[in-house]
């Protein structure tokens, strides 16, 4: 077994190992799970050479601390948690060194990437935790990160530091109007309801999670009739009878009762992810935001 390269001394408000999630299980009730900030977590991964799928450490707000047991190049992206080492590029780190992320300032969800990928066992082919369903587990004081591969990352020749595109670093303070696509029942919401729920602003609740974002604003008509429950997909806008929306995350319900409004464009999924209790949100059509130019970025999740 490869030696351990970092040491957690504090998980902060919650972390776990991720990776781009387990597809093909939801037939069978279990959810996707995977990074909650997809974006984010691939330029972790870019930026020390790793592979998309590599498995990268998912922190929540702020308090994460950890050490250093190994010399390693590593990346944080994400959430602005005022991190002790420089964010959205990779960074050479010694034995000793701890690096902290003592206060959150935007932004929900931070990854950490370390060059050569973290070593995870994988289950239903995917290292991505769903603490719920048992598949892995949270990290804690005293776990020991390893390395997946020993590798010889290094900048180019020439080359002091790289980021990615300006672009590509957000700025999760102010998110975009977010795109959602017609659901199942969006015809059986009359169109003042519609246009209430494109028109307002929305704010995240307190009672958000990798499960469910649930949605404050002036509530849509309550829809009491049942409904058959049906598959539902991550990004899923459902109104329950209290009217006020919930989403559905990475690690929601495959299945689902509630009258589903719309469903999110999937690379807004991360967007929304990042959007902190009590944050303002807006969405709109995806058909009215293409053909207003507002298109889709291509390639980033």
């Amino acid at each position: 077994m490869t030696k351990p390269v970092l040491q957690i001394l504090q998980p902060g408000l919650g972390a776990t190992i991720q990776d781009v999630g387990r597809p093909g299980w939801r037939r069978f009730g279990v959810p996707v799970s995977g990074a909650m900030d997809g974006h984010a977590a691939l330029w972790a991964n870019r930026l020390v050479g790793n592979a998309p799928e590599a498995p990268v450490a998912e922190f929540l707000l702020q308090g994460a601390r950890l050490i250093v047991l190994r010399e390693v190049w590593l990346a944080v992206t994400g959430a602005d948690a005022f991190a002790t080492v420089s964010t959205w590029r990779p960074v050479q780190v010694e034995a000793g060194d701890v690096i902290s992320f003592p206060h959150n300032r935007s932004g929900t969800w931070f990854y950490l990437a370390i060059a050569g990928g973290l070593a995870a066992d994988r289950i239903l082919g995917s290292a991505s935790t769903y603490a719920r369903g048992k598949l892995g587990r949270m990290l804690t004081a005293g776990d020991l990160l390893f390395r997946a591969a020993e590798t010889t990352f290094h900048l180019p020749e020439g080359v002091a530091g790289q980021r990615p595109p300006a672009m590509e670093c957000r700025d999760y303070s102010f998110p975009p109007r977010l795109r959602v696509w017609p659901g199942p029942q969006f015809d059986r919401f009359s169109a003042a309801e519609r246009a209430r729920f494109f028109a307002q602003p929305w704010r995240v609740s307190s009672q958000s999670d990798r499960v469910g974002y649930r949605l404050e604003g002036q509530p849509l008509e309550s829809h009491s009739y049942q409904l058959i429950s049906e598959p539902v997909r991550s990004g899923t806008i459902q109104v329950p009878e209290s009217g006020q929306p919930i989403v559905t995350m990475r690690d929601g319900p495959t299945v689902g009762g509630y009258p589903k409004l719309g469903v999110l464009e999937p690379a807004e999924l991360s967007w929304l992810a990042q959007c902190r209790p009590s944050q303002e949100i807006r969405f709109q059509l995806a058909d009215e935001a293409a053909t207003a130019g507002n298109l889709p970025e291509i390639g980033h999740p």
